[in-house]
């Protein structure tokens, strides 16, 4: 027999609970309209990547005010179909932001960002004191 749970943003399950209270992780719901992200720690640059796809470059906002990095966009299509036997109008609208802050780290003047193939790429570089210096020998006299 296997346990099942599901979570749903009417009952969340303890566990989630648990967890965004007690370590103040904000975990907002996704719907279908907010892209999944993935983040990325190399020694010189965190990577950030965004799925968007139907999307074009210039329908994205990527904004640094202070320590948060937001990205949003927002897309407005009228289809208008006329016939003679009636007229059929249909809106779509969708929109989302999403906001991350940024660790001191950051060069924030060199951040940059990429959009190819449905693909938001930034890469945010560390500022050369942030990044660790290899492992050095050093020689007993």
């Amino acid at each position: 027999m296997n346990i099942i749970r599901k979570t749903t943003p009417w009952f969340p399950s303890l566990f989630d609970e648990f967890f965004t209270r007690d370590f103040g992780i904000d975990l907002a719901p996704r719907t279908y309209q907010t892209p999944a992200v993935n983040i990325t720690e190399k020694e010189d640059a965190f990577h950030l990547e965004l799925v968007a796809p139907g999307k074009e470059k210039k329908d994205f906002d990527v904004e640094l005010e202070e320590d948060t990095l937001t990205i949003s966009t927002t897309s407005e299509n009228e289809i208008v179909e006329d016939d003679t036997h009636f007229t059929r109008r249909e809106f779509d609208y969708a929109s989302f932001t999403r906001s991350f802050r940024i660790p001191e780290t950051i060069d924030t003047k060199s951040i940059k960002a990429n959009y190819k193939n449905g693909l938001l790429s930034i890469v945010l570089p560390k500022r050369k004191e942030a990044i660790p210096e290899p492992k050095k020998q050093i020689e007993i006299r």
